[in-house]
């Protein structure tokens, strides 16, 4: 364009000028001259020109591409904004997944189980009426309750080698029953703590347990040497690997304090330990163990629970313990398969090696067949127990045979079925003589009320979870 009216400008003023040069034409040669140099110098001025609309030209395709380059970067931001807003949307997902994974490994750590069983119970009993001569034996009234017992434990894994338990269950504080009866009107029952303990491997097999801990030793079949629902407070050590096990324990019993230093403070405690041997024999596993406890000050101490039963042990007038504790178990099952079913039998013997005691030892055998686990399954167990009246320490004794005291005997029943997974029926029957060693009632030339009938059935129908 430039070009174009610069070649317009000479058209026009060329001849202006060659008039001009004629009019005044002092001399042609110089005119021809100075026409000449403007037209080089037009000339070039065109060439400018051209080289100036090809730099435009140039420069208005690099505006275009700085253009084109800003709207990609611009695109780009926005990508990159768009991506960074997804980003941080998805770490915040990410934070909260993590909470929940968080959550969710905090709750596989911890485990629960329980169970409800709710039961029949019928007694029926002698007892002694009257004292002195005259004194009678005769039947007690028959007593039918329904009752139930509610456990829920938890148990938590704190590292790789250690754990917590804690547990509540029904009663009524007793050490031996978590049993629930239905009465006072519908009332409302009342829950206690029966587990609370820590337990840490500390090698292959080894264990160390603090607190309201289960039993550490091993027991032969059903026997009744102790109690199952009892939880022991204390220490305890087990050790179980290859066919070798054992365990050494402490256990108190009663926190005794009296502000006169005169006055009594033991404190009664259980020591104890068991040593056995576990193999493979006739098809099963054969067990045998020796078990040892000694009730520390527990003589010349009442560490009963309740206040004052000493459940058939021998005592002094002021209610105190007369003898003490040193109790020696021996005890064996063997397990093999009978007619396709798996088969148990056992026996267990001790005695109180404490001096001076009369009625010092007890025993009891047994046999069962079956095992109600998968549903349809069932099992029948017989088995027979004495307990002299001396021979163990009352308090950890089973509380539903022979009205859970010593100086006593008998034979037991029981049969369970499997309903389905986690329901069973069970059934036991107890046939059973309560003081075998001494009479109720006794004096010069007299003694009433031995080997007075104690009879038990109970009913159960059990849930576990």
């Amino acid at each position: 364009m430039l070009r174009s009216m610069l070649l317009t400008a000479v058209l026009v003023l060329g001849p202006s000028m060659q008039a001009a040069a004629t009019r005044s034409a002092p001399d042609g040669a110089d005119i021809q001259a100075a026409q000449g140099r403007m037209e080089a110098q037009l000339q070039a001025l065109a060439e400018r020109l051209d080289q100036l609309e090809a730099d435009n030209a140039a420069l208005k395709g690099e505006v275009a591409e700085l253009n084109a380059a800003l709207g990609r970067r611009e695109a780009e931001v926005e990508t990159l904004k768009a991506q960074s807003q997804q980003a941080g949307e998805v770490a915040a997902q990410a934070a909260k997944d993590a909470d929940k994974l968080k959550g969710a490994e905090w709750a596989s750590r911890i485990k629960f189980k329980g169970d409800l069983r709710i039961r029949s119970d019928r007694l029926e009993s002698e007892r002694v009426v009257g004292s002195g001569e005259t004194a009678e034996v005769e039947d007690a009234a028959d007593r039918d309750r329904l009752r139930f017992r509610a456990r829920l434990a938890a148990e938590a894994k704190v590292t790789d080698t250690t754990k917590v338990g804690f547990g509540l269950a029904s009663g009524d504080g007793d050490p031996r029953s978590s049993n629930q009866t239905f009465t006072n009107a519908n009332s409302t029952k009342s829950v206690y703590i029966d587990l609370a303990y820590a337990d840490w491997a500390f090698a292959p097999g080894a264990r160390l347990v603090l607190g309201k801990q289960k039993q550490p030793y091993w027991r032969s079949g059903q026997s009744l040497f102790f109690d199952t629902d009892i939880n022991p407070e204390g220490a305890a050590v087990t050790y179980e690997r290859g066919v070798f096990f054992g365990s050494a324990y402490g256990w108190m019993l009663q926190e005794n304090y009296n502000a006169d230093p005169a006055g009594r403070n033991q404190d009664p405690h259980v020591l104890g330990a068991q040593a056995g041997v576990a193999f493979p024999w006739l098809g099963g596993e054969t067990r045998a163990g020796v078990h040892y406890y000694d009730c520390g000050a527990c003589q010349g101490n009442a560490p009963f629970w309740g206040g004052g039963n000493a459940y058939g042990n021998t005592t002094l007038a002021d209610g105190t313990l007369k003898y003490d504790y040193n109790v020696l178990l021996l005890e064996a099952q063997v397990g093999t398969t009978l007619a396709g079913y798996p088969f148990l039998a056992w026996g267990g013997w001790a005695r109180n090696l404490a001096s001076g005691v009369e009625y010092d030892t007890a025993f009891d055998l047994g046999l069962s067949l079956g095992r109600a686990a998968d549903p349809g399954t069932w099992e029948v167990a017989l088995l027979y127990h004495s307990t002299d009246k001396d021979a163990l320490f009352a308090q950890l004794i089973e509380s539903d045979f022979a009205a859970g005291r010593t100086d006593g005997y008998g034979w037991g029943a029981r049969f369970g079925y499997a309903l389905v997974k986690g329901v069973s029926l069970n059934a036991t029957y107890f046939k059973s003589w309560t003081n075998k060693d001494v009479a109720a009632v006794s004096g010069p030339g007299y003694e009433i009320g031995k080997d007075l009938d104690y009879d038990r059935l109970m009913l159960d129908v059990n849930y576990r979870f």
